[in-house]
């Protein structure tokens, strides 16, 4: 029905608008899914009743998840959920599977029970603002963690040296997005304001498509460079589409039709009372406020962590070559053949040092520095009860190291290498470009003879 913008019908009459079958049917389906995807938000915020759902709803659902799999699935008496960063693992997979079917089976009892319903006007008003709140939360998530440089950083020392080819797709996407600090808080600001855009009942068919744009490139990425966010990210670009639909007659009339009397928003006030609506207003001022508060909060202490960017640097930061290599007392030659041999050492945490052979293959150290001792102090993940102490010297920027080491008494001459001799980092901007910067120059090499 084509309503004129200056005769909007009223709530009453918009509810008891009678809703073909299959839009019933539709419905149920989509709440019962996106209900079960969505619970327990807003309840995430509270303390103590969050714990208490977490514990009884997430392991229930994990509890049939596992079942499914075990006994639907045949993939054996040890099928888990496994929390290894992945999103995508098997159980991921069974998981999502799991809500389907739960899904279905919800929706056909709830079909069963309430044939004779005529439409769900407030129930899908409910679930709009809900799913909105849901993706707010999680754009300004992941938005603001961009925003502040931490979900992709500047490349770490190792990185500097890994080469293309044996970088994993996943990988080579982190260093791509993180080498440009600029390119992360723009992608980041973008999600941010499909936040703030969800929030607001006149600006969220356009935040919805903001958030279906941004996660939708998300979920290529992702599925370009196999990094296993797929199944989560595909989720929102769902979400967003989802609330985006709720005003497509409107964007139809807008965008094709150019019609004058534009159709009702599908974004409604959920109460016909002032005061009611006030009272709901007052109630998301306070999620979200306290939604932001976490979230900027928490990033700005975060800027500090073990990898973040404001780090507190070790004394010895910094990417040194090994110039001279005497190994008991005897020099070894830079050989590509020597697997014991130093080729660089790379200082780039507090608590770890990396050492670089001469096959290019990263050995690993924890580290503690003792600056009055003037030692270094290592010993391997595999074997922390055995600790080698190295006396360190330094000389200018350069480094000597002597020692033993795993049975070894070495010597090490290492010269420190400026990172801005890497063009990844020292290239900067340039508005005029007279040739484009992308190829090799021999008069620039990687790394000096």
């Amino acid at each position: 029905m084509n309503t004129s913008v200056l005769e909007k019908p009223t709530t009453t009459e918009v509810i008891h608008q009678s809703w073909s079958w299959r839009k019933k049917l539709g419905f149920r389906f989509v709440f019962s899914f996106f209900g079960l995807l969505v619970f327990p938000f807003p309840l995430y915020y509270i303390p103590y009743s969050y714990k208490v759902v977490l514990k009884y709803y997430y392991q229930g659902l994990e509890w049939i998840a596992v079942q499914v799999g075990k006994h639907g699935l045949n993939l054996g008496p040890d099928f888990k959920n496994i929390s290894n960063g992945s999103g995508d693992t098997t159980y991921d997979w069974v998981y999502m599977g799991t809500l389907l079917m739960i899904a279905v089976l919800i929706t056909s009892v709830w079909s069963l029970l309430d044939r004779k319903r005529l439409a769900y006007q407030k129930l899908y008003r409910w679930l709009l603002m809900l799913v909105s709140l849901y993706l707010m939360r999680y754009m300004f998530s992941y938005g603001l963690s961009k925003v502040f440089y931490l979900q992709f950083q500047a490349p770490n020392l190792e990185r500097l040296f890994q080469t293309y080819g044996h970088s994993s797709p996943m990988r080579l996407m982190w260093t791509f997005m993180g080498a440009s600090q600029t390119y992360t808080v723009f992608a980041g600001a973008a999600e941010v304001l499909a936040g703030f855009l969800l929030i607001f009942r006149k600006t969220r068919t356009f935040g919805a498509l903001v958030t279906f744009g941004v996660m939708f490139n998300v979920f290529w990425m992702n599925m370009s460079y196999d990094i296993p966010v797929k199944l989560f990210s595909l989720q929102l670009v769902v979400m967003g589409l989802w609330v985006a639909y709720a005003d497509y007659p409107r964007l139809l009339a807008v965008l094709v039709s150019q019609k004058n009397n534009l159709p009702l928003s599908g974004h409604q006030p959920l109460f016909a009372r002032l005061r009611n609506r006030r009272i709901l207003a007052g109630v998301q001022l306070v999620l979200i406020s306290y939604v932001l508060y976490l979230g900027i909060s928490y990033r700005i202490k975060a800027r500090t962590n073990y990898y973040a960017p404001d780090r507190t640097k070790p004394v010895l930061y910094g990417i040194y070559e090994v110039k001279k290599f005497i190994k008991n007392g005897q020099p070894s030659l830079p050989l590509l053949t020597d697997t014991t041999r130093w080729r660089r050492l790379l200082i780039d945490y507090p608590k770890r040092v990396s050492v670089m052979g001469m096959n290019d293959r990263f050995i690993r150290y924890a580290a503690k520095t003792d600056t009055l001792k003037k030692q270094l102090i290592l010993n391997t993940r595999k074997d922390i009860a055995n600790k080698y102490t190295l006396a360190y010297e330094r000389i200018g920027k350069d480094l000597k190291l002597s020692g033993i080491l795993q049975k070894d008494t070495l010597e090490i001459h290492l010269k420190h290498y400026p990172e801005e001799h890497f063009s990844l980092l020292n290239r900067g901007f340039h508005w005029i470009n007279e040739l484009p910067y992308n190829r090799y120059k021999e008069e620039k090499r990687w790394w000096p003879n």
